[in-house]
């Protein structure tokens, strides 16, 4: 993995380097996993990688283990994190928790979807609870308009959204899906070698073609800075390829409304309109805390990791995941 988020960044913010893949590292002598006393039998609730991450390391401590997962695959947000163009690395981390699965010999429940009746069938000694987050939808007035899709929903069904595209939100998911769709109907490198090898057209020409595609993209953003939640390392790589790609950023912008397609929103103290063929929703995500609420009077110990608690970062989910299997 090359991206930078444990190592490079850590230390231009002056902290100790990391790894957000490996949360052991620079931390050898301080995360240990230790062999535990009585093993216990864990549910985990979620197959993304704060669930993985909890179910290898509780095995691991000699702990009985069975993930739970309402999908039909593992890796939750990873699918969709590894959709933008230069991100498809992180599906490693999907082979390496197969890899882990497989090695430890834990079970995995695919296209089971957790409830109170489950949980009681079971009745485990203790459940890591990992089930994620989801879209989070702003007050804005037509949210709900046919025309508005999720980042999510983009990122995962890649549908081809039409020509003149908003994002709204432009935040580290709102930039990485306005780069993925920016990048739709360029060349691809295997075009671009044919295109080259045969003399096809001039070089300029298919410089030109590397960088424009078939849409048109606008991000709408309130701060004053975009891509404030993006790492120092790889930001100035995102904002770069956000200007060759042509995609454009409106800061300081607050969107009023959504009607059949148009944006109402206000920009320097005016109010301004305009068409665009999608509406693309970015603007954060919120926890799925549903099991946590059912389960409080069950007398069964629990704890709560990843997005289900905050929504954060790949590292945040990892060793949240990491350090509640050693707390069990």
């Amino acid at each position: 993995m090359a991206c930078s988020q444990g190592c490079t960044d850590e230390i231009f913010s002056g902290r100790p380097v990391s790894c957000i893949g490996n949360v052991r590292a620079g931390f050898e002598g301080e995360r240990l996993i230790t062999p535990c006393h009585r093993a216990k039998r864990v549910m985990v609730v979620g197959a993304g990688v704060a669930g993985l991450e909890a179910a290898v390391t509780a095995k691991i401590a000699g702990h009985e283990v069975e993930i739970y997962e309402k999908d039909e695959n593992i890796g939750g947000q990873l699918w969709i994190a590894s959709a933008p163009p230069h991100k498809r690395e992180l599906l490693e981390y999907v082979r390496y928790y197969r890899a882990m699965l497989k090695k430890h010999g834990i079970l995995v429940h695919l296209n089971t979807r957790v409830d109170l009746d489950l949980i009681k069938k079971i009745n485990p000694d203790h459940i890591l609870i990992a089930q994620g987050a989801t879209p989070l939808v702003p007050p804005i007035e037509g949210a709900d308009d046919p025309c508005v899709v999720s980042s999510w929903d983009v990122l995962k069904h890649n549908p081809f959204p039409g020509k003149n595209i908003a994002v709204i939100g432009g935040g580290a998911v709102g930039l990485e899906t306005a780069l993925f769709v920016a990048h739709k109907g360029t060349l691809s490198p295997e075009m671009l070698h044919f295109l080259i090898t045969y003399d096809a057209l001039d070089l300029n020409r298919l410089k030109h073609y590397m960088f424009s595609g078939s849409c048109r993209v606008t991000v709408f953003e309130m701060l004053e800075k975009a891509g404030q939640d993006v790492g120092k390392s790889t930001r100035w790589i995102l904002m770069n390829n956000l200007k060759r790609y042509g995609v454009k950023i409106l800061t300081r912008t607050k969107v009023i409304s959504i009607k059949a397609g148009v944006v109402e929103f206000e920009n320097e103290g005016q109010n301004w309109t305009e068409r665009f063929d999608t509406v693309i929703m970015a603007s954060g995500s919120v926890p799925v805390q549903d099991i946590e609420q059912q389960i409080r009077g069950l007398g069964i110990a629990f704890s709560a990791i990843g997005d289900c608690v905050t929504p954060g970062k790949l590292n945040n989910a990892i060793l949240g995941g990491f350090s509640a299997a050693r707390a069990i």
